[in-house]
């Protein structure tokens, strides 16, 4: 209409023999568009064209600023649209031009646009421009749009589009090529990123019929904390929205490397509830899933560093934000610590939960193990039931023994776990223990019993005394309390006392050098930070009574290099060399811990130091330390030359 009412003034014009015409005007109206403080020029000098000026020119939710409108009257048309700004109520645009080219001396009818553009919610303007050729039907046929470029101060984005309208719908192809982007935190990033998206929708009767496909062929994905860095992966979803109610009937998404997840999901767009969810994942593979979801999580975790492998199904459906059902089953999987805290061959597990019945889990694994222990061929059975699991009895198989697990109860309360079993520890040779963990070969047998351990608010409690028999003695741990066990770098706290070790048995074993007696002693207040010992206040000495005490010269040698000074020297000058073994009162070595500083003492104090070795009778010798500040590791190193194979002490 206004190109038709326009030529009509030009021709009156050219009729008077006119070179312009100016029209000015409060506001024009033209179907949805508004024109407010407008002015109209006709240039007649043989231009033929139409300048339209206004201060604001509203055109449905947009506002164009400072519009300015350059219109070709003559039969090759063009229309040049230029504004200050443009505001809706999505984004914002500066400095907008919008070109519409008719002329017969292009192939094809063309619509560019250039802008500045910003999304309300961001805060940096972004460079946009698009480039379309119209079809000869422009409400049939598809629109292609070439060389669209979204360049921002971390993002740029070279896309296509070809878009078909459709008197109740579209359909839409996005080809994007080389897309880089990363936002200011530096949580989410792409880097060379080729792939399309296909949308299409469709509006029946006031509901929309909808489906989309992301394809990712190339390129490197971040967001914060998952890494997609192979492409060829693939999201299908098709669904339909009747407001305020977004249903997803089926989204498929198909991750290179792990395996094919599929859901459906019902979510109130305006509440931005989720109702109703199902998930559904086949045949995935365990490394695949553990590197790029599972790990990114548990970084900070004891399962932060894994190696792993085998196959997972599982599936998960929830109903008015509450949990309905859960299914998870492992096949043949291997996980392995690599800082050896743990490991399992040969896993399979098939563990379901129902909100609404009890349910059995089952879990076996071939072998294992925890530390340096290894586990046999395990079978694990419980019962859960909603937020709780039970079991009477669970046996877990180490070296020749086992530890028996009885009373199992777990309840997820709050926002935690909270359990507590009771414990014992089947015996186990410590022939075979010490050659596990790497230590000269013992004798005996380590059996014991935990009354009660309990777990809560990331907190383990052991109530009342953990005992284990060894050596023909006792070692006793109490108050054992560890903050976030499964944590980076847990804390332990305990108690412990040792009573009626034979010196005999436990000295021999080390290849110490020979003590007979009996040893008695206590470590109060021991703080373990990350496993090192930090803090604590321990004794040990050989216990009073009526029986045999003898150290040999290889022990008092030992002794000497662990604590003492000078002792051992003198006995190869003296005609104390010639005894094998000599008698004694009292042995005994102390240390307060205070982080890396160990602060040394013996039986009785000296004005330059302590006792360690008092003698009596003869013949007899004496032990005397004169180091009272000693770096705990230092003291560790001193133990590991006394007890490595059969080398001698080294005495300074």
């Amino acid at each position: 209409m206004w190109r038709v009412a326009l030529i009509g003034v030009l021709w009156c014009a050219n009729a008077y023999a006119l070179t312009g015409v100016s029209i000015t005007a409060d506001s024009i109206t033209y179907d949805e568009a508004v024109l407010t403080d407008a002015k109209v020029t006709l240039d007649l000098s043989g231009n033929d064209q139409a300048i339209v000026d206004a201060k604001t020119l509203q055109y449905g939710a947009a506002r164009l600023d400072d519009a300015h409108i350059l219109l070709d009257l003559k039969a090759n048309t063009t229309l040049l649209v230029k504004a200050r700004q443009i505001s809706s109520p999505q984004f914002d645009a500066r400095n907008p031009t919008i070109y519409l080219d008719y002329r017969q001396t292009t192939l094809q009818p063309t619509l560019s646009f250039n802008a500045e553009i910003k999304p309300l919610s961001d805060k940096q303007w972004a460079n946009f421009s698009l480039h379309c050729l119209i079809p000869p039907n422009k409400q049939n046929d598809t629109w292609h749009c070439v060389d669209g470029l979204y360049v921002g101060e971390r993002t740029r984005v070279p896309f296509t589009i070809d878009f078909l309208p459709q008197p109740n719908g579209l359909e839409a192809d996005i080809q994007f090529k080389q897309v880089s982007f990363s936002d200011e935190s530096g949580l989410h990033a792409g880097d060379k990123l080729t792939g399309s998206v296909k949308l299409s929708a469709q509006l029946v009767k006031s509901k929309w019929s909808w489906k989309g496909v992301f394809s990712w062929k190339e390129g490197e994905l971040f967001w914060q904390p998952f890494y997609f860095g192979q492409a060829g992966n693939q999201f299908d979803i098709q669904g339909t929205y009747q407001a305020p109610m977004l249903n997803i009937q089926q989204a498929n998404l198909q991750i290179n490397g792990v395996g094919q997840l599929s859901a459906s999901a019902d979510i109130n767009v305006q509440t931005k509830a989720f109702n109703d969810i199902k998930v559904k994942a086949r045949d995935v593979d365990f490394a695949g899933l553990y590197q790029t979801f599972i790990q990114p999580m548990a970084q900070k975790s004891v399962f932060g560093n894994l190696r792993v492998s085998g196959k997972a199904d599982w599936e998960f459906e929830v109903k008015d934000l509450q949990p309905q059902n859960f299914e998870l089953n492992i096949e043949n999987a291997n996980i392995e610590d690599l800082n050896g805290k743990f490991g399992f061959t040969n896993l399979n597990a098939h563990i379901p939960w129902d909100y609404n019945q009890a349910k059995q889990i089952f879990l076996a694994y071939e072998r294992g193990h925890l530390l340096k222990l290894p586990l046999g061929l395990t079978h694990l059975a419980a019962e859960v039931n909603r937020y709780s699991i039970v079991t009477p009895q669970l046996n877990l198989p180490i070296l020749d023994g086992a530890l028996q697990f009885e009373d199992v109860s777990a309840a997820w309360v709050g926002n935690g776990m909270v359990w507590h079993l009771q414990m014992k520890l089947q015996p186990i040779s410590m022939n075979s223990f010490s050659k596990a963990l790497g230590w000269p070969e013992m004798k005996g047998h380590i059996d014991g019993q935990i009354p009660l351990i309990t777990y809560a608010n990331q907190q383990l409690n052991m109530d009342g005394q953990m005992r284990f028999n060894m050596f023909n003695g006792m070692v006793a741990m109490s108050d054992l309390r560890i903050d976030r066990p499964i944590g980076v770098a847990p804390k332990l706290y305990a108690n412990l006392t040792m009573r009626d070790i034979d010196l005999g048995d436990l000295t021999r074993t080390f290849n110490f050098g020979s003590i007979e007696g009996k040893l008695e002693g206590d470590v109060k207040d021991l703080r373990l930070e990350n496993w090192k010992p930090v803090y604590m206040d321990a004794i040990i000495q050989t216990a009073d009574g009526k029986h045999l005490k003898k150290v040999s010269q290889r022990a008092v040698e030992n002794i000497t290099a662990l604590g003492g000074e000078g002792t051992a020297a003198a006995l190869q000058r003296t005609f104390l060399r010639f005894f094998k073994e000599f008698n004694y009162e009292k042995i005994g070595l102390s240390c307060q811990l205070r982080q890396d500083i160990c602060k040394m003492g013996g039986v009785e104090s000296t004005p330059s130091g302590f006792v360690i070795v008092k003698g009596k009778g003869a013949p007899t010798v004496n032990v005397n330390g004169y180091t009272q500040y000693v770096s705990w590791k230092d003291l560790l190193a001193r133990m590991q030359r006394i007890t490595d194979g059969n080398t001698k002490a080294v005495v300074q």
